[in-house]
């Protein structure tokens, strides 16, 4: 294969990417600025069509608001350097926020991007598959706006569905929910790149095969997509529509896998998490999961995960922190995302936080600070005597700024912001 290019950064290398909030997703305000106040011209190079307009690859984007992640996605692929022909087609649903004034300016200057609003949310599924319909690649590749590609993911995509067996391909990414997400240290785009260069050139050919390749990235052949069939329109907004799809290409015989050499940094919820303070998400999540169920006949599962050594080293750091404060036999809530693994507590009763009425995960976030006390004493009442806060869940205190005030007047609280867990004892404050 072909040596990577000399990244062309677009953004300068010390650009902060990590978020300061999730649901929504949020940059922080100076990362803002430096992406939204510089003008397309000082980044993205003018480029027209060539050629007889049938490239390689079509790369297919759907925005909803969101523009700087999606000045982010665009700049970082428009302005690298690649040996592919590709183009981009860009479906927006609906944005208010100057996304589609920015888009008809980058499609003016870079004559590879081509542009169709559709004036209101038609869902992802829906977008997607008008998107498809104009593609003319060979090579299809579903691309979600919150994300940043890095030198050398293309050829490698290519190179990797030259496989005719391979019927559908992901990549690997900080954010993704199943087994595709791996343990990075970056914090700024410059290390970013580093780390996406090194680590695709140290897992160079490798893939493996997934249940489900979430669609912040997901490539297909175009002939395959044609015998497959559009992505199913039912599953209104989003979720549920990447699991369906990946079942029905592993059905007619292709593989589904995830290519270890080809990384996709991923925000994540940076449009779907709007839909969490209005309650939509968790709403949504279960009608389309349910209809997922019936379409297939069995029922879901929560993706599996890779082993993190740090993620690792944090559970262990948690257990031993929850043997020193929680006396044995006791009852515990967490904080889990679903994660069985921080339900393993030296033998205390453990339980999912926040979980459906059957005791598993509900599999979304609580829709706000009250939804979060509600169920919050709904188990308290049910005979939980402590709370468990992972670290990597301390942004709740502040997302959820109501709910951290009531654990703060009501009950005590064992750690702080550098503990590996806050432990919060149900037990009433002393007056």
């Amino acid at each position: 294969m072909k040596a990577m290019a000399v990244h062309a950064a677009p953004f300068p290398d010390d650009l902060v990417v990590l978020p300061v909030s999730r649901w929504p997703t949020t940059l922080a305000a100076e990362s803002l600025r430096v992406v939204l106040e510089t003008p397309i011209d000082e980044r993205v190079r003018k480029c027209a069509v060539v050629g007889d307009g049938r490239p390689a690859v079509s790369i297919v984007v759907v925005t909803l608001d969101g523009l700087a992640f999606s000045r982010l996605c665009l700049e970082s692929l428009l302005a690298g350097s690649s040996a592919i022909d590709y183009d981009v087609i860009v479906i927006d649903n609906g944005s208010t926020d100057g996304s589609i004034r920015y888009l008809n300016d980058l499609s003016k200057h870079d004559g590879r991007v081509r542009v169709s609003c559709n004036g209101r949310n038609i869902g992802f599924a829906a977008a997607v598959n008008r998107g498809v319909a104009l593609a003319r690649g060979d090579i299809v590749i579903l691309l979600n706006n919150d994300t940043i590609v890095p030198e050398g993911w293309l050829e490698r995509i290519v190179h990797h569905l030259a496989d005719p067996r391979v019927g559908l391909l992901g990549a690997v990414t900080n954010r993704a929910g199943n087994e595709a997400e791996i343990q990075v240290p970056y914090g700024t785009y410059g290390a970013l790149h580093r780390f996406a260069r090194d680590h695709m050139q140290a897992h160079s050919g490798e893939v493996f095969e997934i249940r489900t390749v979430t669609m912040f990235c997901a490539a297909v052949r175009r002939h395959v997509w044609d015998a497959i069939g559009p992505l199913d329109e039912r599953f209104e907004v989003a979720l549920f529509e990447d699991d369906d799809y990946a079942m029905r290409v592993r059905q007619a015989g292709y593989r589904v896998v995830c290519a270890e050499d080809v990384f996709v940094h991923h925000f994540g919820q940076a449009s779907i998490g709007r839909l969490g303070p209005t309650g939509q998400y968790g709403d949504l999540y279960h009608a389309n999961r349910a209809r997922w169920e019936t379409k297939w006949g069995v029922a879901w599962q929560q993706h599996g995960r890779r082993d993190k050594p740090a993620y690792r080293e944090l559970i262990e750091r948690i257990r031993q922190l929850v043997r020193d404060v929680v006396p044995p036999g006791a009852t515990v809530a967490v904080i889990s995302k679903g994660d069985d693994e921080l339900l393993k507590l030296d033998g205390l009763k453990a339980w999912h936080f926040p979980q459906s009425g059957d005791g598993t995960y509900a599999g979304h976030y609580p829709k706000d600070s009250a939804d979060c006390i509600a169920q919050l004493e709904r188990l308290r009442s049910k005979g939980a005597e402590f709370l468990v806060i992972p670290a990597t869940s301390h942004w709740w205190l502040e997302h959820y700024a109501a709910f951290g005030e009531h654990l703060a007047t009501h009950y005590r609280a064992l750690g702080d912001a550098q503990s590996p867990a806050i432990v919060v004892a149900f037990r009433a404050k002393r007056r």
